[in-house]
């Protein structure tokens, strides 16, 4: 890519600047059952109900790649949403779906994916409310629409990544990278073997099934939220688990103590990662859940996740509020870009063979 083609702003979320001063300042009416609004670090929204209940929400693209398979592809589009949703610890109940799809999709291909987001609505026990489908010129993948996913939780049991506590256990599951190993050896599988072999591209590819923190929430969560345990939770998306530790701290105001050199690094995260030039701890990892939990709970919780077959570490503890955010006793600081939409803009122009 030249530097006349290359784009003038950088692929992915806007920048966290551009939050503040731009998306922050253009939010409506401040209404006072707004619980929780738009921040960064936070996946989700909260309006108080008039009975003390709340309604949970979270909104994003149905993200569609067809080179996955027509039935992978929906089922991550379905999970990217789950996961920002259940990180309130509370499971999916009511979708809307706006497919904005491109002119030459089959009406089979189609029938397939709705199939699947079917199937996971099931799974989760969500029903499909309302919402818009149809074909249309310039519409492209994998932005194809957008989707939106809503619960009622019973009041005090629901979370957000904004209410860690000082003193709590920071925990992490799977594989940090984990999004972006996936996605860059799905992408480019022919790249990756020639660097790597065909088993290290093969167990890199089967991260993609992990790409989900759905089935990591809900088992965190099942100990009881708050006073009975989770206090937090955050899907660690843009940015990796380095930028996900410092939303947590800084939307919750207070300071964290962790040592990320104890955050698990899956074998085929490592070698994919060295390939594509990218430090895993800032990659962009869907799949990867970051979980404030009380001392006292953190046993049960890493116990909870170990027999859904989900491996958590525990890194750290959130500290006082006006701490800094501290990795091994030096600044934590978030990387301003995350390396995936460079490894990804290389190795497809072909700057990375």
């Amino acid at each position: 890519m030249t530097e006349t083609t290359r784009p003038k702003y950088p692929m992915g979320k806007v920048s966290r600047r551009f939050f503040e001063n731009v998306i922050a300042r253009h939010l409506g009416v401040k209404r006072a059952d707004v619980t929780v609004g738009p921040a960064n670090g936070v996946d989700v929204g909260v309006v108080s109900l008039p009975d003390g209940r709340a309604m949970i929400s979270t909104t994003d693209p149905i993200y569609i790649v067809p080179q996955y398979g027509w039935e992978r592809a929906a089922w991550f589009a379905f999970h990217i949403l789950a996961s920002d949703l259940t990180t309130s610890g509370v499971a999916p109940q009511y979708i809307t779906l706006d497919w904005n799809l491109p002119m030459d999709i089959e009406d089979d291909q189609i029938e397939t994916m709705l199939r699947v987001i079917d199937r996971e609505c099931k799974k989760y026990g969500a029903s499909i409310v309302t919402g818009h489908t149809g074909r249309y010129e310039g519409c492209t993948y994998p932005m194809v629409g957008g989707a939106t996913f809503l619960a009622i939780a019973p009041k005090d049991g629901w979370v957000t990544a904004n209410m860690a506590r000082p003193g709590n256990h920071l925990l992490v599951t799977k594989t940090a990278a984990l999004e972006a190993t996936a996605i860059l050896s799905n992408t480019f599988p022919d790249l990756v073997e020639r660097r790597l072999g065909s088993e290290t591209t093969k167990r890199a590819r089967a991260l993609f099934e992990s790409m989900s923190t759905v089935d990591d929430a809900l088992a965190a969560a099942s100990v009881g939220v708050r006073k009975d345990g989770v206090w937090a939770m955050h899907d660690a998306t843009e940015g990796g688990v380095r930028n996900a530790v410092w939303e947590m701290a800084q939307a919750s105001g207070i300071g964290v103590d962790v040592d990320l050199t104890s955050v698990h690094l899956d074998p085929a995260v490592v070698e994919v990662s060295k390939v594509f030039g990218m430090d895993p701890l800032d990659a962009i990892s869907e799949g990867t859940l970051l979980i404030a939990v009380d001392p006292d709970a953190v046993p049960d919780v890493i116990a909870r996740l170990e027999k859904k077959e989900i491996l958590a570490k525990d890194i750290g503890r959130f500290t006082k509020k006006g701490q800094a955010c501290r990795d091994r006793g030096k600044d934590l600081q978030p990387a301003d870009r995350d390396p995936f939409w460079v490894a990804f803009s290389r190795a497809f122009s072909g700057e990375i063979s």
